[in-house]
């Protein structure tokens, strides 16, 4: 049973329910919310046809009234080429999820806006077992939200925002926002509070108004990202030593990042401001009021009425002053309610970030302060660095290309690579791409493969001909022929002088390492070994089946005789009774080893060759005249 987000959900409450109040309140505020069990099961379905299809559908139901609905799911089974896909009955919303995003959102979906989603099992061609099993709803409560004070003043100054840049994080209750680390490639890393940290979260930018009864409504699916908590980084030591840094997953549906949708970040502050600075804080909080300048000062922070709630952890944006500097830490005048936990902290007049807000503790007494900790704590921009991490593809784009030579290639990664245009043209909610150019020697067939034993994920692959802002595509293959599974081998044909665009990309986002094979020919080239000989000679030929390759021909066992090297075409012919010439020997090299080019022509591509070594004068063969003979060797040109 994968209950692992709602379980965290509930520590996070229990928490703090028994921690004893600090001086300054974390200010995370929980969406309010209870588990309802559900048991909605498809048993397994086989899709024996080549095309995908829908092979069950069911309902998944909460009480009616319930402003909003998250699945969770207890086991799913849907091999490749198989998806879920969600629908909101309220509004149509769709979410689809394959078996490699079951692990990202921690066995869950995103939320669902109302009471009813439609679950349907949608199975890829020739696939065997899909099924799903949901058995849990996290269902939305309309009920009062009481939290810490920490309007300044008399009055709530907020006012309602927009920022593409900002995030309202659930279930937990918190504000995060997208930086600008690192700095290139088209994914972002995001900052929080270190005491919003639990599994299972979900980062949700566009948020729309919430119901007047304070029950909040949620951004479409393609704006709604799990968070990968596994590879971030927290800390939850008190004011002024309170962060995380975390990545996003991209887009289940959409495949997008974070950034590539909402596509803007803040710039971080190097330097702290001075005291008496005008900074703004935007962010998520409770509001059951929906005016400005709201009277009753931090009864703006409680939703207990029922009509004025639709501002309600929906962002909202106030500046005030900085009143003082401590040791990592930041603390102003500034308006927040709970929910504020994790939001952005900026300079008025730079624009950029220099805190993020963690703490509440402004009072209607003049001079009080809310607190955050700053951008420039050593060890956040430790974390930062290490998040951010690693040194990007250079080959990320079309653009920065590297070059690919004939042969094996890499191995290479795309893990931090990022998905770039056009769109795949085959596959699945491709990201992570990278780029080559290759440059023909032949005017044929040419293969490119990633097929190897290096490769550690699925890959997709791409040909374009063309400059980097006009492509035209030659082909794209996700899953290669036969034994290479999850490898990718796509054949197209080149122009000799001419550089083409290779693209490797991560079905469903995935990454890893990688080789890349480019060889002229089809790749479908074999070597086989037919029986004909007498006599102690054997034959062994090595290399590339190809056009443009070179193939190695050496004999052994000829002892004292007089070796060579027959290549020529079928049939076989008998020879002195006992043996048999594999071909009609168009020549001969008098020689243990030989090396033979084959041309780089597209006519010789299913060409047959045939080699056979041969002694004169070594026993064990024809008897008259003594000369042995080989096994043939055969070779098909592909």
């Amino acid at each position: 049973m994968h209950q692992a987000p709602v379980r965290a959900f509930a520590a996070v409450l229990l928490a703090s329910l028994l921690s004893p109040l600090p001086q300054l309140l974390a200010q995370t505020s929980p969406p309010p919310s209870h588990s309802e069990p559900v048991w909605v099961a498809s048993n397994n379905h086989d899709n024996p046809t080549p095309v995908e299809g829908v092979v069950w559908s069911d309902f998944v139901n909460a009480p009616v009234g319930t402003p909003w609905v998250r699945l969770y799911f207890q086991t799913v089974s849907l091999p490749k080429g198989s998806y879920l896909r969600l629908v909101s009955v309220r509004d149509g919303e769709v979410m689809t999820m394959r078996q490699e995003h079951m692990a990202q959102w921690g066995y869950s979906s995103a939320y669902f806006n109302g009471n009813s989603v439609l679950v349907q099992l949608v199975a890829g061609p020739n696939t065997t077992g899909n099924h799903v099993v949901v058995h849990q709803v996290m269902a939305g409560n309309i009920a009062p939200q009481i939290v810490p004070e920490s309007i300044c003043g008399s009055t709530d100054d907020r006012v309602l925002a927009t920022d593409a840049r900002c995030g309202r994080m659930d279930p937990i209750g918190c504000s995060a926002w997208i930086i600008d680390r690192p700095t290139t490639g088209n994914d972002r890393v995001h900052l929080s509070a270190g005491h919003c940290f639990a599994q299972g979260q979900i980062l949700e930018f566009n948020v729309p108004a919430s119901g007047a009864d304070c029950s909040l409504s949620h951004p479409p699916v393609s704006k709604q990202f799990a968070i990968d908590s596994a590879s971030s980084q927290s800390v939850n030591n008190g004011v002024g030593d309170d962060y995380w840094v975390f990545r996003c997953f991209p887009n289940p549906t959409t495949g997008r990042t974070t950034f590539q949708e909402q596509g803007a970040s803040f710039a971080l502050a190097s330097n702290l401001p001075a005291v008496a600075t005008t900074l703004r804080n935007t962010g998520f909080g409770v509001d059951g009021t929906n005016t400005n300048n709201a009277a009753g000062a931090n009864n703006s922070c409680s939703c207990a009425t029922a009509t004025t709630g639709s501002r309600n952890q929906v962002l909202q944006t106030h500046t005030g002053p900085l009143n003082s500097l401590g040791a990592n830490a930041l603390n102003y005048g500034i308006d927040t309610c709970g929910g504020n936990s994790g939001s952005v902290m900026i300079h008025e007049t730079t624009g950029q970030a220099v805190a993020i807000h963690t703490h509440g503790g402004c009072t209607t007494s003049t001079g009080s302060s809310n607190s955050g900790t700053a951008i420039t704590h050593p060890g956040l921009q430790t974390a930062i660095a290490s998040v951010a991490g690693g040194t990007p593809n250079n080959n990320d784009e079309c653009v920065t290309a590297i070059v690919l030579t004939t042969g094996l290639n890499g191995p290479f990664t795309n893990t931090t690579a990022t998905l770039s245009s056009p769109a795949f043209n085959c596959g699945s909610a491709m990201g992570k791409d990278v780029w080559f150019n290759y440059t023909a020697s032949f005017t044929a067939p040419h293969t490119f493969s990633t097929c190897s034993a290096a490769l550690t994920f699925d890959t997709v692959l791409e040909v374009f001909s063309g400059t980097c802002g006009s492509l035209t595509r030659l082909g794209c293959n996700d899953d290669g022929p036969g034994a290479c599974a999850l490898g990718s081998s796509l054949t197209v044909n080149l122009t000799n002088g001419q550089t083409y665009r290779i693209r490797v990309g991560g079905y469903n986002g995935t990454s890893g390492t990688f080789q890349l094979r480019a060889e002229p020919g089809t790749g479908a080239g074999t070597i086989t070994t037919l029986a004909t000989a007498c006599g102690p000679l054997v034959l062994a030929v090595v290399g590339e089946p190809r056009i443009g390759a070179v193939l190695g021909v050496g004999v052994a066992g000829h002892g004292a005789g007089l070796p060579f090297i027959g290549v020529g075409f079928a049939p076989s012919t008998p020879f002195c009774g006992t043996c048999a010439l594999g071909h009609n020997w168009a020549s001969a090299t008098f020689a243990t080893s030989s090396a033979l080019t084959i041309p780089g022509l597209a006519a010789f591509i299913g060409m047959e060759l045939r080699f056979q070594g041969a002694g004169f004068l070594t026993p064990g063969g024809c008897a008259s005249p003594t000369v042995a003979l080989s096994d043939t060797t055969v070779v098909t040109i592909g």
